[in-house]
């Protein structure tokens, strides 16, 4: 199968990416067909050879995902063929938020009622992994620190009558 990908070239640090043809069996860096243009990721310049592109698509060769988003946005019509797969993720925003909620109340407060706000995040998230968890293990959990306060509610009286 024919592919259209981009390889490296360009000085360390300083990566330039042509676009290529080349057999989908062959190295990233290896031999290729035809180069059909190059993209500059720090200027996000894109060039290319659009009607030898376009024969590439007529004769079935299939972009990578990179050089499919590349060619999107740079407003080259695709094949209705072509995929485009984008990952999932939570927005960073978001995420940042709450973590940054906690330590801002933390900073607004003073003195022993700063030090109390930081524990109490950590007491809710514990609070949080114990209602996600089986209830089996809530239930295991809450007979072990039972046994262990009796442990300890034992182990101090016989201090006191030791004394």
């Amino acid at each position: 199968m024919v592919v259209i990908r981009l390889t490296r070239v360009g000085k360390k640090k300083q990566a330039h990416y042509r676009i290529v043809v080349a057999e989908s069996k062959r190295a990233v860096q290896g031999k290729f067909i035809s180069i059909l243009g190059w993209y500059n990721p720090h200027t996000k310049e894109l060039q290319v050879k659009k009607d030898e592109l376009q024969a590439w698509f007529d004769k079935g060769a299939m972009p990578s995902n990179t050089v499919a988003k590349l060619l999107k946005k740079e407003g080259v019509k695709l094949p209705k063929w072509v995929k485009i797969t984008e990952k999932k993720r939570a927005p960073k925003k978001a995420e940042e938020e709450k973590k940054e909620a906690p330590k801002a109340e933390a900073k607004s407060e003073e003195g022993v009622e700063a030090e109390e706000t930081t524990e109490a995040p950590a007491e809710e998230a514990k609070e949080e992994v114990a209602e996600e968890a089986p209830a089996e293990n809530t239930e295991v959990e809450a007979v072990e620190e039972e046994k262990t306060e009796e442990v300890a509610e034992e182990v101090t009286e016989e201090n006191k009558e030791d004394k």
